[in-house]
């Protein structure tokens, strides 16, 4: 009896999940119509949502804020960058706290999340890296959403970002023990600011790649203001242009743009769109009293 109902229950939350994507679809008296599926392409663990590019590190001034309207327009679910948030480099509690207001300026006008990464530029010194625990309490952390599992690691431990970058062994047993714990997920996405696998310093980050070697999953980085997509562990590492940060801007061939990337978490997996700011526009692209006649 209690396997009947149990098989009950299955049956009706099947047709709960297929009903949940099935296009309410006029009647017509004919075996051919007017459209190609029933099925709408959505389901109820899709969604979207953004990564950011390097602001700084040779800033041109703007960049970013207009970045920030672009990703409003498009409405994902919330955003995480990879580092470089503010100019830093620098020991003076007044620039540091003038740049980092400044910066959050900006991000309040976001209408969704906004997930912190720490780079070079934010995490320079130590008085640098006591400012960040000051402003957001730790320099690595995870979260879930709708099944997937967000790791954002700190790949300038202990300051030495220019010299041999590499998390710390604590990011290491945290890694483990969050993937342990969270080992039924549909993917983990994990962002960090440098692309420590090419680092001969980043024996640490090796460990962590190990760790997710049987599973799904996908690296956000930027740093090097060039965009190049690696195969690593069968799966894909990022790293990231620029959302404002200093670059030639030479165009594709040199992976030199300002873009962000645009995910979409599917029931196959993420799909992934690099959207370039010059070519999102609003609705007022072209408006009628505005507008030059034919």
């Amino acid at each position: 009896m209690k396997k009947n109902i149990l098989c009950l229950f299955f049956v009706l939350f099947l047709i709960k999940v297929n009903a949940q994507n099935k296009l309410q679809l006029q009647k017509i008296n004919s075996e051919n119509k007017p459209w190609t599926y029933e099925r709408a392409n959505d389901h109820k663990n899709k969604f979207n949502f953004v990564v950011v590019a390097d602001r700084t590190g040779g800033e041109r001034k703007g960049v970013w804020q207009k970045g920030i309207e672009k990703i409003n327009l498009i409405q994902p679910a919330f955003v995480v960058s990879v580092g470089d948030l503010i100019n830093g480099y620098t020991e003076d509690l007044e620039t540091i706290e003038a740049e980092w207001q400044e910066f959050n300026s900006f991000v309040k006008k976001l209408e969704m999340p906004f997930f912190y990464v720490a780079g070079n530029h934010d995490y320079t010194n130590e008085v640098m890296e006591n400012e960040w625990f000051k402003r957001f309490g730790t320099d690595y952390y995870h979260f879930l959403y709708k099944n997937v599992l967000f790791i954002c690691l700190n790949s300038e431990y202990g300051h030495t970002a220019t010299k041999n970058p590499d998390l710390g062994q604590d990011q290491v047993k945290f890694v483990k023990k969050i993937l342990k714990k969270n080992a039924n997920v549909d993917w983990t996405m994990i962002f960090m600011h440098q692309p420590l696998w090419l680092k001969k310093s980043g024996k640490n980050w090796l460990k962590i790649e190990n760790l997710l070697k049987e599973t799904k999953h996908s690296v956000f980085t930027g740093h090097h203001h060039n965009y190049k997509l690696y195969e690593r562990n069968k799966n894909d590492y990022f790293v990231l242009a620029t959302m404002g940060g200093g670059s030639k801007l030479r165009g594709n061939e040199y992976g030199e743009f300002d873009h962000f990337m645009f995910i979409t978490m599917t029931e196959k997996g993420p799909y992934f769109t690099n959207l370039m700011l010059d070519g999102i526009e609003d609705k007022n692209i072209r408006k009628e009293k505005t507008s030059t006649s034919f």
